[in-house]
C-alpha cells in the first residue's frame, strides 16, 4: 500500500510504502507454578500482541531518534507446542540431541 504522509519537519508530504515482515523470535520465560503442565498452560497468555499504547510508545521513541517509520501492527503467535523446558528449580535441564 502506498500513501502520502506529512514529514515530521512540516515539509511536503512524502510517499511511503507499507512493508510486512515475518521475524523468527525466541523468548525465554520463567514461570512459577505447582507443576510443569500448569506452567506450560500459561505460556501463550504472555505471547499476546502488543496493544496500541505499546506500539504508540515505540513509534514515539523511534521518531525522537529521527527514524521516520511507523509500526502499525504486531502479531505474535506460538507454533504448536514449541515450549522447550530449559530449567527447573534452578537446575538446568539437559536437552537430548
Amino acid at each position: 500500500m502506498t500513501r502520502r504522509q506529512p514529514t515530521s519537519d512540516g515539509g511536503a508530504a512524502a510517499t511511503v510504502q507499507e512493508y510486512a515482515f515475518q521475524v523468527k523470535l525466541v523468548a525465554v520465560m520463567r514461570v512459577r507454578a505447582t507443576d510443569e503442565v500448569l506452567a506450560r498452560k500459561v505460556i501463550s497468555s504472555v505471547l499476546g500482541s502488543p496493544g496500541t499504547a505499546e506500539i504508540r510508545l515505540v513509534n514515539e521513541s523511534n521518531n525522537s531518534l529521527g527514524l521516520e517509520a511507523t509500526v502499525t501492527v504486531v502479531d505474535f503467535f506460538a507454533k504448536g507446542d514449541s515450549a522447550v523446558l530449559l530449567e527447573s528449580n534452578d537446575k538446568r535441564i539437559r536437552r537430548r540431541r
